[in-house]
């Protein structure tokens, strides 16, 4: 009865019209976010298990890899969130929520893309040092921060995608400028001593 009593004054505070639908909702609902807690440990157990098959622990800290591995984790969280409360068909509620819950996953395959593209450098520039050619050093130097400079451009432009188009380039110019200008100061201070 108490229950009955709380659903009936909750549907009147959303103008929820049916009671009976909105108590199947709010089981599909349940039912969505705890399948989403379930998808969530599984797909963090994956990536684990990929990181250290990769040897990811010697190329970062492990507490990048569990930060990394939380920010998977809770967006994948809050992307079921999200069903379930669209799945409650209460738009007062669900408004909000999906406007900031449209940047998550947009951050999540930005930082995805930094670290792939960081172990992809690391990688070629290991492989550049292992053959010895002449210029090795510069060659390896020069390959190693143009490829996280793309992977940058493209985590910069997942993370803004709700951004408009216009400035997302202004902004991806203006992040060109400031690493250009950082690298010849670093390379005139450092020819300088």
């Amino acid at each position: 009865m108490i229950i009955y009593s709380f659903l009936s004054a909750l549907s009147e505070k959303f103008a929820i019209k049916d009671i009976n639908s909105f108590i199947v909702n709010l089981i599909f609902a349940i039912l969505i976010f705890v399948i989403g807690i379930f998808l969530a440990k599984f797909i963090t157990f994956l990536i684990k298990r990929t990181i250290k098959r990769a040897s990811m622990e010697r190329v970062t800290t492990a507490s990048f890899i569990r930060l990394f591995l939380s920010v998977v984790e809770w967006s994948i969280y809050l992307l079921f969130l999200s069903f379930a409360l669209d799945q409650l068909r209460i738009p007062e509620l669900t408004s909000w929520l999906t406007t900031i819950l449209v940047v998550i996953p947009a951050l999540v395959g930005a930082s995805i893309l930094i670290v792939v593209g960081f172990a992809v450098a690391v990688y070629v520039r290991d492989i550049i040092a292992e053959s010895e050619i002449v210029g090795w050093n510069v060659l390896s130097m020069i390959f190693f921060y143009f490829i996280l400079y793309v992977f940058m451009i493209f985590a910069l432009k997942t993370a803004l995608i709700s951004f408009d188009k216009d400035i997302v380039n202004k902004l991806l110019l203006i992040f060109t400028t400031i690493i250009t200008l950082g690298i010849t100061y670093w390379t005139v201070k450092k020819k300088a001593k």
